[in-house]
């Protein structure tokens, strides 16, 4: 009944995944080689039994950070796995490398929280890697980008069109991580609100300058199996090399860019 969550990549290029069915975290190696594993504490669990937490994050600091159920927070590296409660929860997750930024459910405001101090503090603009400042907002299918800190501040809007119809309704997901050049790489998915079988989605880059990349189709990142977390997406710390993930059938794939 329970199958795997998703992972995150850590500056020593391991992997630590999310591991639901086995109520641990599962430590491997760059190359994909397992190394050892973290049982989830008891008292980390709900009724000290079930595996509530998703949406991992790296920090530059080495460690991930995990959302949780009853608004914890874990942090995981190799000395184990620890847990704070926050005040609150910050879903549609992303990094800096040393906060995390999401929104509010209660009126989508955008906000950010520090993992050492738990409190979760209105923001602005969320941060990019490299410190650039930037905003991504979605209104049904169109997702409007801003970047103030661009040699010359740019906006961009981006559209998923589902039909060339002007009162075909659609509503789009994203994900949003960013490289260590402040490079940005955003995931993409959705579907007609008369046909949520007609899915699209794609994924695409847009660079300090505010210069829009070619749309790349993706593998389909929705199985039976997806947990329905939106942790996809991912990049390899200290560099700007993204990397997908998706929760198959028979386990956890990683898909790194190569090229």
């Amino acid at each position: 009944m329970w199958g795997p969550e998703y992972g995150s990549q850590t500056t020593d290029g391991d992997w630590w995944f999310l591991d639901a069915a086995k109520l641990r975290i599962a430590h491997y190696s760059a190359d994909g080689t397992y190394l050892d594993d973290i049982p989830m504490p008891a008292d980390l669990l709900v009724s000290g039994q079930y595996f509530q937490y998703q949406m991992p994050q790296a920090l530059d600091d080495g460690t991930v950070v995990v959302s949780g159920h009853g608004q914890k927070l874990i942090r995981i590296s190799a000395a184990g796995v620890t847990g704070v409660s926050v005040a609150g929860s910050i879903p549609w997750v992303t990094t800096d490398g040393a906060f995390l930024y999401g929104f509010r459910p209660e009126g989508n405001a955008m906000v950010r929280l520090d993992p050492d101090d738990t409190v979760i503090e209105p923001v602005e603009w969320f941060t990019a890697r490299n410190g650039n400042r930037y905003r991504v907002t979605v209104d049904g299918d169109e997702i409007l980008v801003e970047l103030p800190d661009a040699p010359t501040p740019a906006t961009r809007t981006l559209q998923m069109r589902f039909s060339e119809e002007p009162d075909v309704i659609a509503f789009a997901g994203i994900e949003v991580e960013t490289g260590s050049d402040g490079t940005m790489f955003i995931l993409f998915y959705g579907a007609p609100e008369s046909n949520e079988q007609l899915g699209v989605g794609g994924f695409l880059t847009i660079s300090p300058e505010g210069v829009v990349g070619e749309m790349e189709r993706v593998t389909n990142p929705f199985t039976p199996s997806d947990p329905g977390s939106p942790a996809h997406l991912g990049v390899t710390p200290g560099t700007s090399t993204p990397w997908l993930m998706v929760v198959d059938v028979d386990g956890v794939r990683v898909y790194t860019r190569t090229k």
